[in-house]
């Protein structure tokens, strides 16, 4: 059901580098997740916190809008955080379930993000986000709707 197929490259509004974790990414998959209008990712959370990070990665200049959404089963709020820390830009972000927020960043020559989660209820889970991807400096409703297995 959840494919991280180059949506930890733009996971809550800024991700050009694949996580740490999962195998390396280019460019050509980012504009395949485009394509594809987006996916699934995975986060795991512990005790209501989660983080992750992203390798350093060429961006080229590449800006990128989408919308991201917690899976409507989740309960409570995440407060997202994404750090890019090559351009030292701060995002934050609070998510509701099934609530899309809206997103777009231009990327300098090369990208690194460091993402913390806050999750409303101390407890353990997978965080399932959401992120729909779009070429450009406008996001759409197409973005903000997510596909299921499926559909």
């Amino acid at each position: 059901m959840v494919s991280t197929r180059a949506l930890a490259l733009a996971l809550a509004s800024i991700c050009l580098a694949p996580p740490v974790l999962s195998e390396a990414q280019g460019v050509a998959d980012v504009m395949g997740g485009i394509r594809d209008g987006g996916g699934w990712v995975e986060i795991p959370i512990e005790g209501g916190e989660g983080a992750l990070s992203t390798m350093t990665m060429p961006s080229a200049g590449l800006r990128l809008a989408g919308c991201m959404t917690v899976w409507p089963g989740h309960s409570g709020e995440f407060e997202i955080r994404a750090h890019e820390r090559i351009l030292d830009h701060v995002l934050e972000f609070t998510a509701e379930p099934g609530v899309g927020v809206p997103f777009s960043h231009t990327f300098g020559m090369r990208a690194q993000i460091d993402f913390d989660f806050r999750w409303s209820e101390p407890r353990d889970t997978t965080l399932l986000l959401w992120i729909g991807l779009e070429y450009g400096e406008r996001t759409t409703e197409r973005s903000c709707e997510p596909k299921y297995a499926g559909s």
